[in-house]
């Protein structure tokens, strides 16, 4: 178990000792204040134990391991545990003032809050709002760094107390590059290069967020307009005009693009853009003298019969219909 530990590339604390290693057969009938007796006697309240409760085996061992850094004022755990369950934050006082990251190598952590769920699975991340009160699962042999960043550091949008993301996504990995560089310097770095990697790595934590979550009051209808003038913008020059081209434009996912449109816009995004072609295609249509099926390859259809086939969906009426009458 130490083999796999040292050969991680995530490093927490180097090589010393964990602060806390407990292990409590859960067949011991007083194997809950055991477990929080001991975890007093060994870190008192530098690491402030959650309320916990073991299963209960006939044979077996909980064992619970734990190596912490502080990088900054983040706090870093390496945290190794069996199986178990719990609450933290909220009215138990555990990490209240904290927005608390697992980012699971081995095995699963489940987290339960005000009807909304969370799971870190091993090769994922889950950021939670701990100010809220979780409970909270923890599989057999599950080892995940957890990183405690200060409530006022993070900014979540409204209504969401979490936010999972994969680790292999873009931005978990430029985080998680980040983190574990600043945590192995840390110790080296001047206070100014501190400050600016710290920041530097609140940033990406920011980043995370925004990416998997659009704050409908804030972020989702700016940007929508944003998304509308690009496409108004790209219409008639870019034949291959996708939600893919405008996520990247705007420096959005793809997903949080999507999001924006089915929150703030009554189409799809690819409906939105067909919608406004055949608008600008209607206007040309009885103000110049194109045929039907220069006006199809004008504004990007296939051909001339699916620009009339969608061109009579839309406004009831054939492209022909629609010159003749004006």
């Amino acid at each position: 178990m130490e083999k796999a530990l040292g050969a991680s590339v995530w490093q927490v604390a180097g090589t010393s000792a964990p602060v806390l290693d407990i292990a409590v057969p859960y067949a011991d009938e007083n194997r809950n204040q055991a477990l929080l007796s001991e975890w007093q006697r060994q870190v008192g309240e530098s690491l402030p134990a959650p309320p916990l409760s073991l299963p209960r085996h006939s044979e077996g061992t909980y064992r619970v391991r734990i190596r912490a850094q502080r990088v900054a004022d983040l706090v870093v755990e390496d945290q190794h545990s069996d199986a178990v369950a719990g609450g933290t934050g909220g009215a138990n006082g555990h990490l209240e003032d904290r927005i608390v990251t697992h980012i699971t190598l081995r095995g699963e952590w489940r987290f339960a809050a005000r009807n909304q769920q969370a799971r870190a699975a091993a090769g994922t991340l889950c950021m939670r709002w701990n100010e809220k009160p979780w409970t909270f699962e923890v599989a057999r042999n599950t080892r995940a760094v957890a990183v405690a960043v200060p409530l006022s550091a993070i900014c979540f949008p409204a209504n969401t107390l979490a936010v999972s993301a994969e680790q292999s996504s873009p931005a978990a990995r430029l985080l998680l590059a980040q983190l574990r560089l600043f945590a192995e310097v840390s110790d080296d770095l001047g206070p100014a290069a501190a400050a600016a990697a710290r920041d530097a790595t609140i940033q990406l934590f920011q980043g995370l967020v925004d990416d998997q979550v659009v704050d409908d009051d804030a972020f989702a209808p700016a940007l929508l307009k944003a998304a509308m003038t690009y496409i108004e913008d790209r219409l008639l020059v870019d034949p291959d005009l996708n939600p893919q081209a405008i996520a990247s434009a705007l420096h959005v996912s793809v997903r949080t693009l999507y999001r924006a449109f089915g929150q703030q816009a009554p189409s799809s995004v690819m409906a939105y853009v067909r919608q406004r072609r055949l608008e600008r295609a209607r206007a040309e249509l009885i103000s110049t003298r194109l045929s039907v099926s220069e006006m199809a390859a004008r504004w990007h259809f296939a051909d001339g019969s699916h620009f009339v086939k969608a061109y009579r969906k839309h406004f009831d009426e054939t492209p022909t219909a629609s010159r003749r009458h004006r």
